[in-house]
C-alpha cells in the first residue's frame, strides 16, 4: 500500500518534472508518507524511477491484452491499439514518467514500446499475410510510424495536457490507413 502510493506520486512528479526535478521530499509529503517509509521501500531515486517504469510496463501490458489481434480487421486493431496507447499517456502519469524518463535516459530506452511494439508489429504481419497492407508499405515502416506518433503524443501531452491528442491521433491514423490499406482488388 505505502510502496504503491509512493510509486504514483513519483510517478506524477517524474511525468511533470522529469528525474532531476523530482524532489523526494515532494513525492513523500504526496503519498503522505515520512521519508523514512521512502528510504525502507526504494534504497535510491533510481529505483523508485524502476518502479515507476514497471508500473507503467503493465500498465501497458493490460491495453494491448485487450487489444484484439488477427481475428477481424488487424489495420483497424492496429490504428485502435494505437489510440488507446495515446489515452493511456493522456491517463497514466507512470506511462507519461517512463517516456520521460527514457527520453532523460535515466531508465533503458525502449522499455514502453517494447511493452506495444510486439502486438502492434503483429497486427501489422498478419495484415500482410491476408494482403490487406499495401505491397509497396513495409510492416517496419508502420512499427516506426506508430513508435513517432506516440512519442509525439507524449511530447505535446507534456507541453500541452490539455489538448485532445488522442481525437488529433486518430484523425492521423485515419489518414494514415488510407495509404497502408491495399483495395479490396489487390487483397482479392
Amino acid at each position: 500500500m505505502t510502496r504503491g502510493r509512493l510509486t504514483r506520486a513519483a510517478a506524477g512528479e517524474f511525468a511533470r518534472h522529469g528525474y532531476a526535478g523530482t524532489s523526494l521530499q515532494v513525492v513523500c509529503k504526496e503519498a503522505e508518507v515520512s521519508m523514512g517509509a521512502l528510504t525502507f521501500h526504494f534504497r535510491a531515486k533510481s529505483d523508485l524511477a524502476e518502479a515507476v517504469a514497471e508500473a507503467a510496463v503493465a500498465e501497458t501490458g493490460a491495453v494491448v491484452a485487450e487489444a484484439k489481434g488477427c481475428g477481424g480487421d488487424p489495420l483497424a486493431a492496429m490504428s485502435g491499439l494505437a489510440c488507446e496507447l495515446a489515452r493511456l499517456l493522456a491517463r497514466s502519469p507512470a506511462v507519461r514518467a517512463i517516456v520521460r524518463l527514457e527520453e532523460e535516459r535515466i531508465i533503458a530506452a525502449g522499455g514502453w514500446q517494447a511493452a506495444w511494439e510486439p502486438a502492434v508489429r503483429a497486427m501489422l504481419e498478419c495484415a500482410r499475410r491476408r494482403n490487406e497492407l499495401t505491397a509497396a508499405i513495409e510492416v517496419e515502416t508502420v512499427v516506426q510510424l506508430a513508435a513517432h506518433l506516440l512519442n509525439g503524443t507524449a511530447v505535446t501531452l507534456h507541453a500541452r495536457p490539455e489538448t485532445d491528442e488522442v481525437g488529433a491521433l486518430a484523425h492521423i491514423w485515419a489518414a494514415v490507413m488510407q495509404g497502408i490499406r491495399a483495395s479490396a482488388a489487390a487483397a482479392n
